[in-house]
């Protein structure tokens, strides 16, 4: 689950409609933690270029990207999140509005999973809200492992994986990614970038 800056705006009259379909107690929380859906839109031209494209979304809250990509193009859709009643509005989401077979939804841990399985990453800020009964100082341990991680990842992803970032994820693409293109969304005050994977993992020491 992510959390959008301070200054994130009050929901658009599209985000309002979206979120009708939630939970009354989730409602209330979209503008704070969620892609919107004008962002998610943009976000699903960069994330998926091509039909059958398998799409990453690291801390799917309740699935908002996921169904809004599902919705406007012809990709496949995963997103892992921890929070166990967000992924059951994910799931309600995309078979409320027709996309269930195109998205899949997982509680647990991102970074416990393969993603060599995916041809793109979305990544929208996901470790800076931690779990409320996690110690302050024990969340900043676990954050900057968890970026540390990330970049180990993103680094080892074959020639051509698309990442595409929202407010950035806490740490710096490798060095084998090039910026294909970058965005400031004025109406959030937020950045929207698309990296390129530009060079093949290089074969462990030894391998044949």
């Amino acid at each position: 689950m992510t959390r959008h800056p301070d200054r994130w705006g009050a929901p658009s009259g599209t985000d309002q409609a979206f979120d009708r379909l939630l939970p009354e107690h989730l409602r209330q929380l979209s503008h704070k933690y969620w892609t919107p859906v004008e962002v998610a839109i943009r976000a699903t031209s960069l994330l998926c270029p091509e039909s059958g494209t398998r799409i990453l979304d690291v801390g799917s809250g309740v699935g908002k990207l996921c169904v809004v990509g599902a919705m406007s193009s012809s990709g496949l859709w995963c997103g892992v999140e921890q929070h166990e009643p967000l992924v059951h509005a994910a799931r309600m989401l995309a078979s409320t509005l027709g996309v269930a077979e195109r998205t899949t939804f997982l509680h647990g841990d991102a970074l416990a999973i393969d993603w060599h399985a995916f041809d793109a990453i979305y990544l929208y800020n996901p470790f800076e809200s931690p779990p409320s009964n996690v110690d302050p100082r024990q969340h900043v341990t676990d954050f900057r492992a968890q970026v540390a991680d990330v970049e180990r990842r993103l680094a080892t992803l074959r020639d051509r994986v698309r990442v595409v970032t929202l407010h950035g994820f806490g740490g710096a693409m490798p060095p084998s990614y090039e910026l294909v293109y970058h965005e400031r969304i004025s109406a959030v005050g937020l950045n929207l970038a698309l990296w390129v994977q530009r060079a093949a993992p290089h074969e462990p020491a030894g391998a044949v």
